[in-house]
């Protein structure tokens, strides 16, 4: 508990800036980037194409693991933002997706000063702690984009995803590369994610993680650089969940992050 708290003190250095970025994009309904506030603001937005490809995989059999029933997929979006990316349109696919993001309470408030409803709500739930929120192997797929880099523990984050993940499911990663260098390691920005050597690796300026090492749960992990960082880590088998602060509950965790958010 005392590293959890650890964890959150230095993590929530980078909630101001935070809010002010969010505050002006629903303000103005997505600044620079209006295109952006439209897609997600859609309900009938297609799929994002790189979870899209994702799930094309996931619908082919696969010996020894089971296949979703009648092509229905959930789909989970951590750290979605106050309104998710994903999408949530795929021709002949029912989709059920969930949207979880830390900072949901910040932008409950932001939304709702602005009168913005967005079409899938942000449910509160932090990255290293999902299985406080979601019972093990809930999920086909796991997306994450854009915001792994912002974990104070992002091979924690990844065990997390995995365990809600199914057997045969995939957690999929979009990022653009070696973020926290660009921004210089400012806010949330603390880790980089990158490919060496055609190994996925999450590393700062003092550490280097190779991911396919060091998972411990039975898993294939491949990774394409093009525009971002594009990660598929499918899981084969399974694997004891990662373990949660002794006596933590979910509402526990929620009131503390509020406390710093205020």
């Amino acid at each position: 508990m005392q590293h959890l708290t650890q964890r959150l003190a230095g993590w929530a250095a980078g909630i101001p800036e935070e809010r002010r970025f969010w505050d002006g994009w629903i303000a103005s309904r997505g600044g620079q980037w209006p295109e952006d506030f439209a897609w997600r603001m859609n309900p009938a937005a297609p799929l994002w194409p790189f979870p899209t490809q994702v799930v094309a995989a996931l619908l082919l059999p696969t010996p020894g693991t089971p296949t979703p029933a009648d092509a229905a997929l959930r789909l989970l979006d951590v750290g979605a933002g106050p309104i998710t990316s994903l999408g949530g349109v795929l021709p002949g696919v029912a989709l059920h997706v969930t949207a979880v993001d830390p900072l949901a309470p910040l932008y409950a408030q932001l939304l709702a000063q602005h009168g913005v409803v967005p079409p899938t709500p942000t449910r509160f739930a932090t990255m290293e702690e999902l299985l406080l929120f979601f019972p093990t192997e809930r999920f086909d797929l796991v997306h994450c984009r854009n915001a792994l880099d912002h974990a104070a523990d992002p091979l924690l984050g990844i065990r997390q995803m995995l365990a809600v993940t199914r057997p045969g499911g995939i957690v999929a990663l979009d990022h653009f590369p070696n973020e926290g260098e660009r921004e210089g390691y400012s806010g949330f920005h603390q880790w980089n994610l990158d490919l060496r050597d055609g190994r996925f690796v999450l590393w700062t300026p003092t550490e280097t993680i190779d991911v396919a090492t060091a998972l411990d749960c039975p898993c294939t992990v491949e990774a394409t650089l093009g525009a971002t960082l594009m990660v598929s880590i499918r899981k084969t088998g399974e694997a004891a969940p990662p373990p949660l602060p002794a006596g933590l509950t979910a509402a526990a965790l929620e009131a503390m992050v509020r406390a710093l958010i205020r």
